[in-house]
């Protein structure tokens, strides 16, 4: 099964194109990573283009990208293009949580069991925060620094690892991993949405499933 990966909620674009089987190890025939941000409207088609190219297929069975949280228009930019390409190559499409993916995906953390708190700046003083603990995952949340200050200290999250998007967050130890599209691991995140696609049922992977996880809405709904 040829699947095709993509990510546009950051200040990055992400392609991945890889052979999938149950009975060997995931085969990576394209990847593209840049730092492009403001630019994804109009690169990610052609990012997509060039990868089938490499890839020398004319069209994947299967789309899976990361549909947020994170920057509105970024997330637009990936939800839209890849449901429109479910319906026009008539294939499945999956939504996964980018904060998520990011966790399972950081370089040399795939395996590791290790308590980890995730703050992406999420711009107006807040920050889309997601929490990996051995019993899994938190919800993606929206939080004030306050209230993820408030979990730390009084050890409701007790992380190991560290990791934001941004400007060093003030509660965090100056050790903590900026995560950037360079030092995640396309294919370890590819590999964990695809045991949570395998999960879901055929017919909630149509496009019309496939939904933004804006978290704070859209604009109209704060005006």
């Amino acid at each position: 099964m040829k699947v095709l990966y993509f990510d546009t909620t950051q200040d990055w674009i992400q392609v991945l194109i890889a052979n999938y089987s149950s009975e060997s190890s995931l085969q990576i025939l394209s990847e593209q990573t840049q730092t492009t941000p403001k630019e994804s409207s109009y690169k990610l088609v052609e990012y997509i283009r060039s990868g089938l190219e490499k890839a020398k297929i004319n069209k994947p069975d299967l789309i899976i990208v990361a549909s947020g949280p994170g920057s509105f228009t970024g997330i637009r930019i990936t939800v839209t293009t890849a449901r429109d390409l479910s319906q026009l190559w008539k294939i499945p499409v999956f939504g996964v949580d980018s904060l998520e993916a990011y966790l399972a995906g950081i370089k040399g953390t795939e395996d590791a069991t290790e308590n980890s708190l995730l703050c992406l700046d999420g711009k107006q003083g807040k920050y889309y925060t997601k929490y990996k603990s051995e019993s899994g995952f938190s919800d993606s949340l929206d939080l004030i620094p306050e209230i993820i200050e408030t979990k730390i200290i009084t050890n409701e999250w007790t992380p190991n690892n560290w990791y934001y998007t941004g400007n060093l967050p003030k509660f965090y130890p100056p050790t903590a991993t900026k995560i950037e599209a360079t030092n995640l691991n396309l294919s370890s995140i590819l590999q964990y949405s695809l045991k949570l696609y395998f999960k879901t049922e055929s017919n909630q992977n149509d496009y019309l499933s496939l939904l933004p996880n804006y978290i704070r809405g859209t604009y109209v709904d704060h005006k």
